[in-house]
Order: C-alpha cells, then sequence, then structure tokens
C-alpha cells in the first residue's frame, strides 16, 4: 500500500490509533482472562452490562466518525477497544478449561499473526482491485454476515461453544476475508474524504474478528469439537 495512494492521514493517524487500539485489545484479552494474573468472573450479569457498555460504545465511535469529529472518536474507539477485549477474554477461559494454559497462549498469538497477515494481504489486494470492486457488493455481504452471526450468537447462547461454532467460524472467516477485500478497495476514498477513523474502526473490527476466529477453529480442531 503505497503513501501516495492512501495518503498521511492512512499513515500518520489511521495506523497509530489502530496500533495502540489493537495493543488494548490484546492487552485485556489477555488480563481480564488470567493470563496477566487477573482473572474476572465472566457471570451473566458481568457480560450483559459489558455488552451493553460494548454496543453503546461502539455505536458512539461509528457516529462521531461520521461527523468527522474525529480525535472524539479516537476516544471512544479506544474504551470499545477495552470493552471488546472484556468480552474477547471468554474465548481464552473456555479454551482455558479444554487445553494447557501454554498451548491456548500459543494458539492465540499463532492466531493473531496470522490474522495480522492475512488481514494486510486482503487490504492490498483489496487495494490493488479496487477498480473491479463494485461499491454495491457491500449489501449483499451485510445480510449474508448478519445471517451468519445471528445464527453463531443463537447456537453459543443455547449451547455454549460447541461443535456447530468449527462450521459458523469456518463461514464467518470466508466472508470476512470478503468483506476485509471490499474495505481495501474503498480504503483510499474514505481517507481522502477525511473518515480516517472510518478506516480505524473498519480495519480493527475486521482484524480482531479474522483472529477469533482463527483462535476458535484451531482450538475446536484440536479437541474435536469438545
Amino acid at each position: 500500500m503505497s503513501e501516495r495512494a492512501l495518503g498521511n492521514d492512512f499513515w500518520y493517524k489511521t495506523l497509530p490509533v489502530l496500533a495502540l487500539g489493537m495493543g488494548i485489545w490484546v492487552i485485556f484479552t489477555l488480563l481480564f482472562s488470567g493470563f496477566l494474573g487477573l482473572a474476572i468472573p465472566l457471570n451473566l450479569v458481568v457480560i450483559i452490562i459489558s455488552i451493553v457498555f460494548y454496543i453503546i460504545f461502539w455505536i458512539l465511535t461509528i457516529i462521531l466518525a461520521s461527523m468527522k469529529k474525529n480525535m472524539l472518536s479516537m476516544f471512544s474507539f479506544f474504551v470499545a477497544s477495552f470493552l471488546s477485549g472484556v468480552l474477547s477474554s471468554s474465548m481464552l477461559i473456555w479454551a482455558s478449561a479444554i487445553l494447557r494454559l501454554e498451548v491456548v497462549l500459543g494458539i492465540f498469538f499463532a492466531a493473531f499473526f496470522v490474522g495480522l497477515g492475512v488481514t494486510i494481504g486482503l487490504l492490498i489486494m483489496g487495494l490493488f482491485l479496487r477498480s473491479r470492486i463494485s461499491q454495491n457488493w457491500i449489501y449483499p455481504l451485510l445480510l449474508f454476515g448478519l445471517l451468519l452471526i445471528t445464527i453463531e450468537i443463537s447456537l453459543i447462547l443455547l449451547f455454549g461453544y460447541n461443535p456447530y461454532i468449527l462450521i459458523t467460524s469456518i463461514l464467518v472467516l470466508i466472508w470476512f476475508f470478503a468483506v476485509i477485500l471490499w474495505d481495501g478497495s474503498r480504503l483510499p476514498n474514505t481517507i481522502e474524504e477525511g473518515y480516517w477513523m472510518f478506516a480505524v474502526i473498519d480495519i480493527f473490527l475486521d482484524l480482531i474478528n479474522i483472529i477469533i476466529r482463527i483462535f476458535i477453529i484451531i482450538v475446536e480442531i484440536l479437541t474435536g469439537g469438545e
């Protein structure tokens, strides 16, 4: 991705804010799951409160970004990153119940670096193929993704993490690949129009979801869907 194609806002605003948000997410995912010495029980009350504030702050972050209030959106984004880490810690807690801690930690960082590489690669591919990717592709993608995620959340609420999650995670992972390609194709326009926080939001959500899907898929394969 060339500096000329994306502009200074991407390299000097989007990337640093994105890196800090990812750092917050990683630290609090590990912290709340007990890998950094603090484990907070994620009972139903804590989960519901976290989800409520998670939704509120992500909506606030997106609204502020859409109004080009990028600095306010940035601070809201950091809170949303923290809440994302709190909720993501449940994934490590689940995996730690069926695998050794060092294995879980290894899988997490393997998923992180693989997810990072895949996301960067797909963004670059989308950037180079932007003339061939229609803006209207996002509508069927969103509808399909909403259906998949609704099914997955319903399965988790009904059965907890279960063998069906392997199937839905693979499908959602493929869906995110397509979304990242589309995001890459739109990056120059997004940055040029002054919505650099939108680029932060898009890439952050793409990246952490890719990492989570890869993590779940590896754990499910290693445990045989236990």
